[in-house]
């Protein structure tokens, strides 16, 4: 680098001492000599910085035409990539692409690279034409691939459509298998696979025995000889598939065949039993048929005939068929008569022999009586409207709870009671009176549960109500609270407005007790000290061992528990005896009162007094002395025992044994109702 001349500076001249007023004159060579040293180190660094500029532009340029072949490259690359995706897309074919890119290369911008020499132009060119041919070999390396995959997208699509044209019913697989050999097949296939296309093809032929044999597994799949033939194919020297499927996949199928065999055979035997068991079905819709007393409908029989074909229930169906009149036809008859003629029929055969199908046949007429005799004790309205046709109109009971609903089921009620009362003229008295189709029954019983004691009694009086009779009204509380006593008594008491001397009501007071019981909500005395208080009022007024005592009983534990209470009698243990005040009351409201006559204690009608009792039996006896011949005084010495079913009506016993009247010789029976 040139540096500015220092000259003589860093030398020290020392100069002489000048006297003082002495002259010196400077020396003018001296001063040109330092003039031009000072010059020339003015013009080298003015030299300099000119070079160093120059150097700087230089390097700038440079610097500019390299990252122009930076971007030049990364646009090459761009083109490249693009080109490569839409290949692999499909947008442009592979053999288009070399084309492609030189049009795309063409149209980018010269490079502007100002400042360099001739050399460095020259130089940047070559490395420009190397960067746009390593491009073009890319693209065609793109192309090469291209290639391969445009073979293999073709072969692909060769074997899938072939594929598919094996897996048709009846394909010809040799003759599909063998287009995939031709010689042209042949060199795309190891363009597209490489030394892998051999095993591949392989690999498609194999499939398409595969698919071959499965579509015959699919064929044949509810047929046993059909199975049974491919199985043979698939394992048999001689079989059709023995050297065209390699032994995973036919052990595969042969698995599949074999299982399916079974279950074929299991199909068929499963299905045969179900016809079986069906044909014993219909067998007994029949007697079902029978048992109804309704003929079948000509299309119910052919449905029949139908269901027992092919079974060994066939040759039976005729004979049951005409059985099944025969039985209808003793259905017709009335209930006595249907009895006797089995029995007939029974002395006959005791008599004359017969046959196990005679027998057999007269057992399911015996079944068929009694189930009819069954329906008709149990479901009399249902009976009805078997024999009938006639439908039964439901029972409304959506507003049971009020006073409107209540009348709208007492009128329906009274219309079935009609029903039932005309049947019990023309069958006789084992039509029972139960006005209610089974579920409405159970509507009516659940309905009771949830309801409130007031409501309770509200239901039964409309029952009540619609009841014809004291007769019809227990049959229909039977029907309802056979199981629950408590409610049973109390649907009577409240039909009859029974009540205590004081006025107290007994239907209530017998459920408020029945729940005291029940939920044990307040200490009562035990069964032992409620049977000993019971025995003692009412003696064997009410025979010991009858339904008549043992329902008295239980009406007397729920009165005394509901009277209990609101007398302020207060048990601390069980074991405590009954208050005799709330017990007698007990007494006389579960019973109608007890009273002693000849010596013994009789139930009187409900709510009479002992002297209004005493003078109506005496009038009586005074009557029956009168007519039968008997002395007073014999008649009056004998117990009176109730009839039952017949409140306020009386045998006069004698010797344990009602007093005949010798006039006619009928019982005596003392009558103050």
């Amino acid at each position: 680098m040139a540096q500015i001349p220092l000259g003589n500076f860093r030398q020290t001249n020392v100069q002489p001492e000048v006297a003082q007023n002495r002259v010196i004159a400077a020396d003018p060579n001296a001063q040109n000599r330092a003039n031009q040293q000072v010059a020339g180190a003015l013009q080298n660094i003015g030299l300099n910085i000119l070079d160093q500029r120059n150097r700087e532009e230089q390097a700038l340029s440079r610097v500019k035409a390299d990252n122009a072949l930076i971007d030049r490259e990364s646009q090459i690359k761009t083109i490249t990539s693009d080109l490569d995706e839409q290949m692999r897309t499909g947008k442009l074919a592979y053999d288009k692409a070399p084309e492609a890119y030189n049009a795309a290369v063409s149209k980018l911008d010269p490079l502007d690279t100002p400042g360099l020499d001739p050399a460095q132009q020259g130089s940047m060119n070559n490395v420009l034409k190397r960067m746009q041919i390593r491009g073009l070999e890319g693209v065609q390396q793109s192309v090469e691939k291209g290639r391969i995959q445009s073979a293999q997208s073709e072969l692909v699509s060769r074997m899938d459509m072939l594929g598919k044209d094996a897996a048709m019913p009846g394909a010809n697989v040799e003759q599909i298998n063998s287009r995939m050999d031709a010689e042209d097949v042949e060199v795309a296939g190891r363009l597209a696979f490489g030394e892998t296309w051999a095993h591949k093809k392989q690999e498609f032929k194999d499939g398409n025995w595969m698919t071959h044999a499965t579509q015959r597994v699919i064929e044949s799949r509810e047929s046993i000889g059909s199975l049974q033939k491919l199985e043979h194919d698939l394992t048999a020297e001689d079989g059709f598939y023995a050297r065209k499927l390699d032994p995973q996949k036919r052990n595969q199928l042969l698995s599949t065949v074999t299982g399916r065999i079974f279950q074929v055979q299991e199909h068929n035997q499963r299905q045969a039993e179900i016809r079986e068991v069906r044909a014993e079905r219909i067998l007994g819709q029949i007697d079902r048929q029978a048992a109804s007393g309704v003929p079948a409908p000509p299309a119910l029989l052919q449905q029949w005939a139908s269901g027992v074909k092919g079974t060994s229930a066939a040759g039976e169906f005729n004979q049951r068929v005409g059985q099944m009149n025969e039985v209808q036809q003793v259905m017709r008859l009335p209930v006595a008569d249907q009895q006797t003629y089995i029995q007939q029929k029974r002395q006959q055969f005791a008599a004359n022999g017969a046959s196990v199908d005679q027998v057999t046949n007269l057992d399911r007429l015996d079944r068929a009586v009694t189930s009819n005799i069954e329906q008709m004790r149990d479901q009399p309205l249902v009976w009805n409207a078997t024999r009938t046709g006639a439908p039964i109109e439901p029972l409304d009971f959506s507003n049971i709870g009020t006073p409107e609903g209540q009348m709208t089921l007492v009128g329906q009620l009274g219309g079935r009671y009609d029903t039932l009362n005309a049947m019990r003229r023309q069958v006789g008295p084992e039509v029972t009176r139960n006005p209610f189709l089974p579920q409405e029954a159970s509507m009516l019983k659940a309905a009771l549960d949830q309801v409130d004691d007031g409501t309770k009694l509200q239901i039964l009086g409309a029952i009540a109500g619609a009841a014809p009779s004291g007769s019809d009204l227990a049959g229909t509380l039977k029907t309802l609270a056979a199981d629950k006593p408590p409610l049973l008594m109390a649907g009577l008491a409240q039909a009859r407005g029974l009540k205590a001397s004081d006025g107290t009501a007994v239907a209530p007071t017998i459920l408020r007790g029945a729940k005291v019981l029940a939920d044990k909500s307040s200490i009562m005395p035990s069964d032992t000290q409620m049977s000993v208080a019971f025995d003692e009022s009412v003696g064997q007024s009410i025979p010991a061992g009858t339904q008549e005592r043992e329902r008295a009983f239980g009406v007397f534990k729920s009165i005394y528990a509901g009277l209990a209470g609101p007398a302020g009698v207060v048990h601390k243990k069980s074991e405590e005896p009954l208050n005799e005040a709330v017990a007698l009351k007990a007494i006389n409201m579960a019973t109608g009162g007890i009273a002693t006559y000849a010596g013994s204690k009789v139930v009187k009608p409900y709510g009479w007094s002992d002297s209004r009792f005493s003078d109506s039996v005496d009038s009586q006896l005074q009557g029956f002395a009168k007519s039968t011949k008997i002395p007073l005084g014999s008649l009056e010495r004998l117990q009176l025992f109730p009839v039952t079913g017949r409140e306020g009506s009386y045998y006069l016993m004698n010797a344990g044994r009602p007093q005949a009247d010798p006039q006619t010789g009928n019982p005596i029976v003392v009558k103050l109702q």
